[in-house]
């Protein structure tokens, strides 16, 4: 993905200054700020991707594979690593800030005398309206959070509906059991659009299943028994999946090929050729997830934020480096399932440096060293100081938690070998 050093970005204070809820649940503020702004989100084809974890790899995926293909595609993901710029790109390449500088103040200007959209819906406001601009063929969107009630799921007919793996996260919003989160993330299926579903928990299935079969969306569901390992290695792995043989995907970890799995059924949904679908997996790209950014001594990072992501990335250790131990670095916000993070991740541990992500709802460092009990566990007040403690240790180390401070590390430790 390509990418300029920012020039002046004062007008992302429009975007910081707003909370993360403004109104009350519902799709009737996007609707009015999108109807003031045209509603650019009617002249795209989408491809709509909810799920709990691995989302934004299989947009990743997905729009590599669309690429592959000869189409101009858009790409909108989040969170962002260092700034709101990456959550929109159009061939790999992400928004001029002095394009999203001039969207923005149509943003602004349509807000005026509306109930106050929140962060999320003024953003992807200006990504409708971009990408509509760059006349893309294809936009791949990710959802926020949830489905049902998300700013995304205002689009009314996308090409294909995906959704990945479900499990327990954000649950005071979407509900306390998986069906109840399945039925939120299953709010995007469409009434005739195909629809593509991960490797799911039985009880969000039936939901899926039914919620499908309710609006007449043709499901499509991933059959994981098709997946073999081929061979892999700190470059990428290669896989079979059914009759499309020998695939080589760059991204690591068991879990990446099973979500290249649902890429390939989404892709094979768009009508796809298998070289295209092919091509794109070996070109896909997604940062700070189970990547490996140096090899001698090993360094990963991964933005396993809950209890799912973290039993990935402990298997992917597991995988890639057994009998491993690692100084881990980690952050994570308080509302997180952070005690079953740890319980998943102390096993590959030879210690932590615990550190505190930016934002009002960070878990404090000494809180979560405290709670640490079978190896030693230190704070760091800054990502420089943390870093430079896991190079004091020596050794593999493994940094995840939030991707508010993964991105930040990551931008650190790239900085040490430019």
């Amino acid at each position: 993905m390509c990418y300029t050093v920012p020039m002046d970005t004062d007008f992302l204070q429009f975007y910081n200054d707003t909370p993360k809820f403004t109104h009350a649940p519902g799709l009737h503020v996007m609707r009015a700020l999108c109807a003031r702004l045209g509603d650019p989100q009617k002249s795209l084809k989408c491809v709509h991707i909810a799920g709990t974890n691995g989302k934004g790899s299989c947009a990743a995926m997905v729009s590599a594979m669309l690429r592959a293909a000869g189409y101009r595609t858009g790409l909108y993901t989040s969170p962002d690593l260092t700034g709101p710029w990456e959550r929109m790109q159009v061939d790999g390449v992400y928004i001029n800030l002095s394009d999203f500088a001039r969207i923005t103040e149509q943003v602004k200007a349509a807000c005026q005398g509306l109930e106050e959209p929140s962060y999320f819906e003024k953003m992807t406001a200006a990504a409708f309206l971009w990408f509509a601009e760059q006349k893309c063929d294809y936009v791949v969107l990710e959802t926020g959070l949830g489905g049902r009630l998300d700013a995304t799921n205002i689009i009314e007919n996308p090409a294909v509906s995906v959704i990945m793996p479900i499990g327990m996260d954000h649950t005071a919003v979407l509900g306390s059991t998986l069906a109840a989160i399945a039925g939120e993330k299953a709010g995007i299926l469409k009434s005739g659009c195909p629809a593509v579903s991960a490797v799911q928990p039985p009880e969000a299935l039936a939901v899926i299943r039914e919620r499908a079969k309710a609006v007449g969306a043709p499901l499509h569901e991933v059959d994981i028994i098709k997946l073999s390992s081929l061979s892999r290695s700190p470059a990428g792995q290669r896989f079979n999946y059914g009759r499309l043989e020998d695939v080589f995907l760059p991204l690591l970890g068991r879990h990446q090929a099973e979500n290249a799995c649902t890429a390939i059924e989404a892709g094979r949904a768009l009508g796809l050729s298998e070289d295209a679908i092919r091509a794109g997996l070996a070109n896909a790209q997604w940062s700070c997830r189970f990547e490996l950014v140096s090899a001698d001594p090993p360094f990963v990072l991964d933005g396993a934020h809950n209890g799912h992501g973290a039993a990935a990335l402990a298997a992917g250790l597991r995988e890639y480096f057994p009998g491993t131990k690692f100084t881990m670095l980690m952050g994570v916000m308080a509302d997180k399932p952070w005690r079953e993070m740890l319980r998943l991740m102390e096993p590959l541990a030879a210690r932590f440096i615990c550190i505190v992500p930016e934002g009002p709802r960070a878990l404090p460092a000494a809180d979560l060293a405290a709670a640490i009990k079978t190896v030693p566990a230190e704070t760091a007040d800054t990502l420089p100081e943390a870093l430079a403690k896991c190079r004091a240790y020596g050794g593999p180390a493994c940094a995840f938690g939030s991707l508010y401070y993964i991105g930040r590390l990551r931008a650190l430790l790239k900085e040490e070998t430019s």
